[in-house]
Order: C-alpha cells, then structure tokens, then sequence
C-alpha cells in the first residue's frame, strides 16, 4: 500500500483525486518542490517552504500549510510507506476558478523510492548540450519552480535524443541559465562563478547551500552573468539539485571541459555538501 497525502489526510495512492477543473491541471497554474530524505529527514526543509511560500505570494495562490504542517505531514509520510530515504514531490495547485467561496488550492504530497544516480555517474561526470529551447529571464516564471515546466521537459528530451545527460538552457540574450533539472557552476582562478537570478536562474536550494558551504571554506563565489563561452572553457564545472547534489560535468556539446574529468574543487564542494547533509540529517542517538 501506498500512502500519500493529499489536502490535509492521508490517503491511498489511488483514491487521491484533485478536481477535473484544478487550474493547475488545465493551465500549469501552480507550484511543486522536489525533495530528498536521508534517515527519514529532508535536508534544508526550511528552505524548500521558503521558496514555496514566496512563489505562492508571486502567483497569488493562498498556502494554507505552514512549515510545522510540512514538517510533520513528511515524516509520517516517509514513516507511513517505510522510506527513510525518499525523493518527495510537494505540489500546490491554483485550485479551480474561485467561487464566491475563494479559491480552494490542492495540496499534495508524494514519497517514492529513491534510485539516485549511479555511482560511476559521479565518477566520470555528465555530459550536457547547449538546449536550443531558451529561458526567458524577464518572466516572473524564471524565479519560481511553478507546474509550467513544459521548457525544461523539451530540452531535458532534447538532451537525451543526443545522447546526454543534461541540457543547458540559455537565456534570451544567449548567456547561461542553468540546466533543465539543475543550477550550474563554474570553478575559475578567482573560484567559482554560477549564473544569477537574473540571468533565469531558479534558486535553487542546492545552490544556496553550495554557495553558503563554498564561502564558508573561503572559496569565492560570484553571482551573475554567465558567457556560453566561458562554460565551454571553464577549468572545471558542476551542476546541483536536491537529488543528485553536486554532480561533476565534463563534456559540453562533445568537447570536454577542462581535463574532461571531475576535478578537485568539484571534489572538494561535494565532499563539504555531503559532510552538511549528513550534518543535517543524522539520526537521533
């Protein structure tokens, strides 16, 4: 049996329904957070709900969950279905049209398996292309992980036809985004460099830690725009998401990138991300 919670119960998986009319089925009108469990805790969960809340704020969508409300429904969640180490899908949709009741926004909140990446992935690293889809930079969708995901979809496709494993996405004025399911750095002489918010960059939490992790060390990080042609050149580079963590990326459109190998400051900003993680979420004694 599996178990999933949907607008404040929790029901089998099959039995969860969201109205035919839901605006976030019909138009993409709505928000979701991908998350991952360790010892049946996510890490930075507080972030997760932060950027949840002001993305509901951007899109007028009334959250009627606070974050002791998420807290609480993941973990009986992950122990309900016996997954300790999970990759958890939080959606909120729009709700139908609002009535003059208001509007009713869905909440639900999904835990499956996690069957991460394989471990000689991290070894060699990806391999990525420049994604002729493009990122508008100017829309206030850039700056939120709303259910219109339907560009990073294309390009991850895009990706795969060719034989990748990740996308690049440029903005309109042809610097770089972020990947289609990731945030990308780069590790200069001056340290590392990843594009900013405004280049169409989502924040990501993964990001956020990376940087906060890699300034604490002593590691610069500059924010901010992003030539493809300095990626293509970069010594090193890297992508990050709450799943994978920091993932080394070696080729870019079938040229390698730097030695064509993780190299060390990637090795060293994975091992200070995995040392908070475990940090984070160690089990009670």
């Amino acid at each position: 049996m599996e178990w999933v919670f949907l607008n404040g119960r929790f029901v089998e998986r099959g039995e969860a329904a969201v109205p035919a009319l839901d605006r976030g089925l019909l138009y993409g009108y709505g928000l979701f957070e991908t998350m991952r469990s360790y010892n049946g805790r996510v890490f930075r969960l507080d972030a997760h709900y932060r950027r949840l809340s002001e993305g509901a704020v951007a899109l007028g969508i009334p959250l009627a969950l606070t974050l002791d409300d998420l807290r609480a429904a993941v973990e009986t969640l992950l122990e309900r279905n016996s997954l300790p180490g999970a990759r958890i899908r939080l959606t909120v949709t729009a709700g139908p049209v609002p009535d003059d009741g208001g509007a009713s926004p869905s909440i639900l909140l999904v835990a499956r398996p996690l069957s991460g990446y394989p471990p000689d992935l991290y070894q060699r690293g990806m391999a990525a292309v420049t994604s002729a889809t493009r990122r508008n930079e100017a829309s206030p969708l850039s700056r939120v992980k709303s259910l219109n995901y339907l560009d990073n979809l294309l390009a991850r496709e895009e990706a795969q036809r060719k034989g990748a494993d990740e996308a690049i996405l440029l903005n309109t004025r042809g610097l770089v985004a972020e990947g289609s399911a990731s945030n990308v750095f780069l590790v200069g002489s001056e340290g590392l460099s990843t594009p900013g918010i405004d280049s169409g960059a989502l924040p990501g939490i993964t990001r956020a830690a990376v940087i906060e992790l890699a300034r604490e060390a002593g590691i610069a990080c500059a924010e901010g725009e992003v030539e493809a042609a300095t990626l293509a050149g970069a010594a090193e580079a890297f992508l990050t998401n709450s799943i994978m963590g920091v993932m080394p990326l070696t080729r870019l459109d079938g040229r390698p990138i730097g030695g064509g190998r993780p190299s060390p400051t990637t090795r060293a900003i994975s091992r200070l991300y995995d040392q908070a993680v475990a940090q984070e979420t160690a089990a009670p004694p």
